[in-house]
C-alpha cells in the first residue's frame, strides 16, 4: 500500500511537471514561427505556516527540558480541486493516477529556513540558530474529511551559536560554541482543517546529527564519550497555524 501511495506520488509530481512545462515548449514552437499563443492563468493554493517549537536536545545538553523556536513552511499545494481545474493539461497517461490523489504538496523554495532556535537562557543554556531542510520526502497515512496524519523524512542542516553557564565547571573546554552540522529528521505531523483557509497541525520531529562535542566549535576534534559529551539529537514538538491563500499565476 505505502509502495502504491509513493508511486502515485511520483507519478503526480511528473504530471505536474509535464503541465507546467507543456505549455513553455509550445509556446517556444509558437514564437519560432512567428505566432504568440497566450498564457493561461493557473490558480493554485498556497500554504503559509508559523507557529512555536519546544526543543529538546538529548545527551550533555538535557539538564534544560525545553529550548524554544519557530518552525517555517511554505508549499503550494496541488488538491483535486486544482487538478480537475486544469484537468485538461494533464497528459491522458498520467490522469487515472492523477485522480487518486487528494493533495501534493510541492516546496520550490528549498533554501527557505525550516525552524528557528530563538531561546535565552532561562537556566543556564542559550542558543539561536537556524536549520535547512532542502530534501523530503512524505507519506500519507490518513487523509479523512479534516483530519490529515503523514510522516516525512528529509535530510538537515543546523547552525546554532549555545552558550552555557556552568559548561567548564562540569568539565568541557569552553562555555560556548559554534554548532554546525549535517543530519537527518523524521517527523509525525497530525493536521486539522478548521476551515478551507486555516488549518492547525502539531507533530513531533526527531533530528539526528553528526555528533559535536559540548563546548568545542564545528571544526574541533571530537573526543570521546560521544553519545555523552556531544548534541547528537534533538527532539522537536511543534505547533502550527497554517493560512491558505490563492495564488494566480500564467503558465
Amino acid at each position: 500500500m505505502r509502495m502504491r501511495l509513493l508511486s502515485l506520488f511520483l507519478v503526480m509530481l511528473v504530471a505536474v511537471v509535464c503541465t507546467v512545462s507543456a505549455p513553455v515548449e509550445a509556446a517556444k514552437k509558437k514564437g519560432k514561427k512567428g505566432k504568440k499563443k497566450a498564457k493561461a492563468e493557473v490558480t493554485v493554493p498556497v500554504d503559509l505556516a508559523i507557529g512555536p517549537t519546544g526543543n529538546h536536545f538529548f545527551g550533555a545538553l538535557g539538564g534544560q527540558l525545553a529550548h524554544w523556536g519557530l518552525k517555517l513552511d511554505l508549499a503550494a499545494i496541488i488538491d483535486q480541486e486544482t487538478i480537475q481545474a486544469n484537468k485538461d493539461r494533464i497528459p491522458k497517461k498520467y490522469r487515472k493516477a492523477a485522480a487518486g490523489i487528494k493533495e501534493l504538496s510541492y516546496k520550490p523554495f528549498w533554501w527557505l529556513p525550516e525552524s528557528l532556535l530563538l531561546s535565552p537562557a532561562v537556566q543556564d543554556t542559550q542558543m539561536w540558530g537556524i536549520t535547512w531542510r532542502p530534501v523530503s520526502l512524505g507519506l500519507s497515512l490518513v487523509n479523512a474529511g479534516p483530519l490529515k496524519v503523514s510522516i516525512s523524512g528529509g535530510a538537515v542542516l543546523t547552525y546554532a551559536w549555545m552558550a552555557g553557564t556552568k559548561w567548564e565547571d562540569e568539565g568541557f573546554d569552553s562555555d560556548s560554541m559554534h554548532f554546525l552540522r549535517p543530519g537527518v529528521d523524521a517527523r509525525l505531523d497530525i493536521q486539522i482543517a478548521l476551515a478551507r483557509s486555516f488549518l492547525v497541525s502539531v507533530g513531533w520531529d526527531s533530528y539526528l546529527y553528526v555528533p559535536q562535542r559540548v563546548g568545542r566549535d564545528f571544526w574541533q576534534e571530537l573526543g570521546d564519550d560521544l553519545l555523552d559529551k556531544s548534541i547528537w539529537h534533538n527532539g522537536q514538538v511543534y505547533l502550527l497555524l497554517h493560512f491558505r491563500f490563492p495564488y494566480t499565476t500564467r503558465l
